[in-house]
């Protein structure tokens, strides 16, 4: 054989072989590693959460998402996100998810109602404020009202998630539950857009469930949310909105949020523990495996659900 010959070969070979590795390694992210199911996966915060889950390569990652054009959307904004784990589900329909739930170790909640803006109600909004009046913004919602979504939604899902032995459950809501004047909870028109009250009644409920049975849970109240990097915020922790008083108060990357969901998974101080996370001047940078010395600062606190019991 030809020098040419044989170089030739020798190359191809070591292009197959690191191919061959690649792929190798590609494939065993999606068949070993703690079982995590991610919903609300196509939303702004849980497509975060996905994609850190995804990325570290340590989880046999699901997510579900609510519609088929929201599973094209995701698999093109995350490469390494195998297709065949993204389940198409309705939260409002126990059946159409449930086949998502079985064998999860865990299970990440990042589903929510989504409020938007009445553009008609900024006219008088604005005049308002010209003559020192408070008059409000109103809002509709993008789907189902918080009724079905943060509450019906919510509660078929913990009801899935204990039914299928699933050992933790991970909830992300809003701060602003102990406050029964909260704007969140006035931007609709009527009971069910209630939206923090309906979240607090799920969270109540996951409590619930989590008592007689060995699942464990972790709320995690963000505070307002942008979208600056993960790890360069100044991040805190408290309970029952107490980090409100602190001022200035500032908003809380999503990044971060999405990376205290995934450190709870294997941070054992997170465990049945209900907290408030936010940004404030004194805080810290939230960084790897940093969830732990965060949540220490609150001396076994977690949040107190006798204080406005929602209706």
């Amino acid at each position: 054989m030809a020098a040419g010959s044989r170089q030739h070969l020798r190359v191809s070979t070591l292009v197959a072989l690191c191919v061959y590795a690649y792929v190798g390694c590609w494939a065993l992210t999606f068949a070993t590693g703690k079982k995590v199911l991610v919903t609300g996966a196509g939303g702004r915060t849980g497509k975060i959460v996905l994609e850190k889950l995804v990325n570290s390569g340590r989880y046999d990652v699901t997510a579900l998402v609510r519609s088929e054009a929201s599973k094209q959307k995701l698999l093109k904004g995350i490469e390494m996100m195998n297709p065949k784990k993204v389940v198409v589900g309705d939260i409002e329909s126990k059946d159409t998810m449930a086949n998502a739930f079985a064998g999860m170790a865990a299970v990440l909640i990042v589903t929510s109602a989504v409020p938007s803006l009445k553009v008609w109600s900024l006219v008088p909004f604005l005049v308002g404020k010209l003559f020192g009046k408070k008059w409000k913004m109103r809002f509709g919602w993008k789907g189902a009202k918080p009724e079905q979504v943060d509450w019906l939604g919510q509660k078929n899902q913990i009801d899935l998630a204990k039914e299928n032995n699933v050992k933790h459950v991970v909830v992300v809501g809003t701060m602003t539950g102990t406050q029964k004047d909260s704007f969140l909870n006035s931007i609709g028109e009527g009971d069910g857009d209630q939206i923090v009250m309906w979240k607090r009644k799920a969270e109540i409920y996951l409590v619930d469930q989590c008592k007689d049975s060995d699942m464990k849970f972790t709320i995690i109240h963000a505070g307002g949310l942008s979208d600056e990097p993960c790890g360069v915020a100044p991040i805190a922790v408290g309970v029952d909105d107490a980090l409100r008083e602190i001022k200035p108060n500032k908003r809380i990357p999503r990044a971060d949020v999405a990376e205290a969901c995934v450190q709870a998974l294997e941070c054992d101080a997170a465990k049945d523990v209900s907290f408030d996370i936010t940004s404030i001047d004194d805080g810290q940078a939230l960084n790897k495996d940093g969830l732990g010395d965060l949540l220490a600062t609150l001396d076994g606190a977690s949040c107190d659900y006798t204080i406005n019991p929602p209706a």
